[in-house]
C-alpha cells in the first residue's frame, strides 16, 4: 500500500522534471536569439553548456530519487 506522501513527492518530482526541461528549452532559445554567429558561440560556451550540465544533472538526480522512492515497496 502506498502512502499519500509518495504520491505527493512523485507529483512534485514530475513537476520539477517538467520545469527542468522547460528551462533547458528556454536556455537553448536564448542562445539562438543572439545577433551574430560569434555571439551565439560565446553564449554557448559561457552560459549554455555549464547550465545544461547542471540542469541535466538535476534531472538525473530527480529521476533516480523517484525510482528509489518507489523501489522501497
Amino acid at each position: 500500500m502506498t502512502s499519500i506522501s509518495q504520491f505527493a513527492l512523485t507529483f512534485f518530482g514530475v513537476l520539477f522534471c517538467i520545469g527542468d526541461v522547460a528551462a533547458l528549452g528556454l536556455l537553448l532559445a536564448w542562445q539562438e536569439r543572439a545577433a551574430s554567429p560569434d555571439a551565439r558561440w560565446r553564449r554557448l560556451i559561457r552560459g549554455v553548456l555549464p547550465a545544461t550540465i547542471v540542469l541535466l544533472s538535476l534531472l538525473l538526480l530527480a529521476f533516480t530519487q523517484l525510482m528509489l522512492l518507489w523501489s522501497r515497496q
